[in-house]
């Protein structure tokens, strides 16, 4: 809300925009269309790790490019966008439990990175350690509800798995059941990826970072960057309106990353240019990749879902290739 109203009050010194627009240095707009492939790749990494981990590189990336396009345009993208890419792989479906468990645990890993750098630049920015606001509703603030955000993720599957084991007894909480568990086994599979310390979890850190090294590239781009704590706090914060149900997040991402860079301490003409070329790259660069990756077809052999998870594995393996070896 704060954001929203704080775009709309910039509204007069946006007419300037079109004509940064035009003048954008097109070296950094390249830098800047680099950073958001590796921000694709970084997807890729993580869509392996969670979905595919012992499938081949080959088969893995053009479902995972088609979940990469399909979680930029759709609304909840963040939910639906891995069901498209692994329900697209093949002609044999998964089963739907499973790969909603396991989508909830993508949903967790992609945005932890995120979540982890608003509490620890936000308790940063309010010590006055880098430049920046220091005032407690733009630090401390957004800093306590991340931290309380990734302390009841962690902690939500023990005090779930404490509640499962009771019966339920009434109409209302047998239909909570089934979404409850799914949530709960997300959460655990999240948490066993993370203790075990996979490599592939560098695609969740890479996937958050090189997006949001876009917005700083999109800034020099005309030649204004703001301190890195206002392009990363105005990033983190802004970047909320993109969880409004809204195609591709058209007007409510815009306008919540402009009016949370203006909140911050960005000039407001600056910003919004940035924040158009940013929108404009970190839209065209996933939905080019996710043609590519539809060009590639089905994979001619199917993707199954594992129907439960081997107890003596530490983490678990979602999808298990058929091969047919003759």
């Amino acid at each position: 809300m704060i954001s929203a109203a704080a775009a709309f009050l910039t509204v007069p010194a946006l007419i300037a925009v079109p004509a940064r627009l035009i003048e954008g240095c097109s070296t950094w707009i390249a830098i800047a269309g680099g950073l958001e492939l590796l921000s694709a790749a970084g997807f890729i990494v993580l869509f392996k790790l969670v979905f595919a981990a012992p499938i081949s590189w080959r088969r893995t990336t053009p479902a995972a490019l088609r979940a990469l396009g399909a979680s930029t345009v759709l609304p909840a993208g963040g939910l639906l966008g891995p069901t498209v890419g692994v329900w697209s792989a093949s002609n044999e479906k998964p089963s739907l439990s499973e790969l909603s468990r396991s989508t909830v645990t993508f949903l967790i890993l992609a945005n932890a990175p995120a979540v982890v750098a608003l509490a620890a630049l936000g308790l940063l920015l309010w010590l006055g350690v880098p430049s920046g606001p220091h005032e407690l509703a733009l630090t401390i603030l957004p800093a306590s509800v991340a931290v309380a955000l990734l302390t009841a993720t962690w902690l939500a599957g023990h005090s779930s798995r404490r509640q499962a084991s009771r019966p339920s007894r009434t109409m209302i909480s047998r239909a909570l059941a089934m979404p409850a568990r799914t949530m709960t086994d997300g959460v655990v599979e999240a948490r066993a990826l993370v203790t075990a310390g996979n490599w592939r979890l560098v695609g969740a850190f890479g996937y958050y970072a090189f997006d949001n090294a876009v917005l700083w590239a999109a800034f020099h781009a005309y030649g204004h960057t703001p301190r890195i704590g206002v392009v990363v706090m105005g990033y983190l914060v802004g970047s909320l309106a993109g969880a409004l149900p809204v195609p591709a997040g058209l007007g409510a991402l815009d306008g919540g990353l402009i009016g949370a860079l203006v909140l911050y301490g960005s000039p407001a003409a600056p910003a919004a240019a940035a924040v158009f070329l940013y929108r404009g790259i970190s839209l065209s660069v996933p939905v080019v990749l996710a043609a590519i990756g539809c060009t590639c077809g089905r994979g001619n052999r199917p993707l199954h879902i594992a129907p439960h998870r081997p107890k003596a594995r530490a983490v678990p393996e979602l999808v298990t290739a058929q091969l047919d070896r003759h």
